[in-house]
């Protein structure tokens, strides 16, 4: 149904998660951008062609959004694993997507369109769900959905970090696992019933790294 698209690393400063991550890896993450208008920007790492790292947190350079930043940045008190999304495959929608998570209990949020200016100058555009049970709620549980809308993943341009051994998801709600069975992620989803958490482990030129 789906396949895993990126991991979500947030961080009260990118300059500050961008640091531990080298640490840990050995791998530096280069810039992505800026989210105009939403008061974030990123640095990205990759696993392969299809599957990157995305260390986010505010935007200095950025006026104060109107709305909360994603992923609780505002509340949030150190760097930690928030969320993880994944992307539509062949004839699939976000629609379809949104109805797997519906039809395991949880509100998959609604449409939105998103953009940014990457360094090179190219306009990068997508479409994702936000909001509902998604992303960064539940503890990062439900994934949200992107759509690169027919352009490459940014994942396949960008400087690696080593390969994704595995991402667990943890909850005490068994419905998050059938949502994850129902978009098809049992072989790169790892569901433990327990307390919320997510944890991916990194095999990187440091070694396996655990990252939660």
């Amino acid at each position: 149904m789906a396949e895993l698209d990126h991991i979500v690393f947030a961080c009260p400063d990118v300059d500050e998660g961008t640091r531990i991550i080298h640490d840990l890896t050995g791998a530096t993450a280069v810039v992505g951008g800026p989210h105009v208008g939403r008061g974030t920007h990123n640095t990205l790492l990759t696993f392969d062609d299809r599957t990157y790292f995305e260390i986010i947190g505010s935007d200095p350079d950025q006026p104060e959004p109107e709305r909360a930043r994603g992923f609780g940045l505002d509340d949030l008190d150190g760097p930690k694993l928030v969320a993880f999304a994944v992307h539509t495959i062949g004839d699939e929608t976000l629609d379809d997507l949104a109805q797997v998570v519906r039809d395991a209990g949880f509100d998959p949020g609604t449409h939105m369109a998103m953009s940014r200016m990457k360094p090179d100058g190219v306009l990068l555009e997508w479409e994702l769900t936000a909001g509902g049970d998604t992303g960064f709620r539940l503890e990062g549980g439900i994934p949200f959905a992107i759509d690169w809308l027919g352009g490459p993943s940014p994942a396949a341009s960008l400087p690696s970090m080593g390969s994704l051994v595995r991402l667990s998801v943890t909850n005490p709600d068994e419905r998050v696992g059938t949502a994850l069975t129902g978009l098809g992620l049992s072989d790169s989803v790892e569901f433990i019933l327990g307390p919320a958490n997510l944890t991916v482990t990194i095999d990187t030129p440091n070694g396996i790294v655990e990252l939660s």
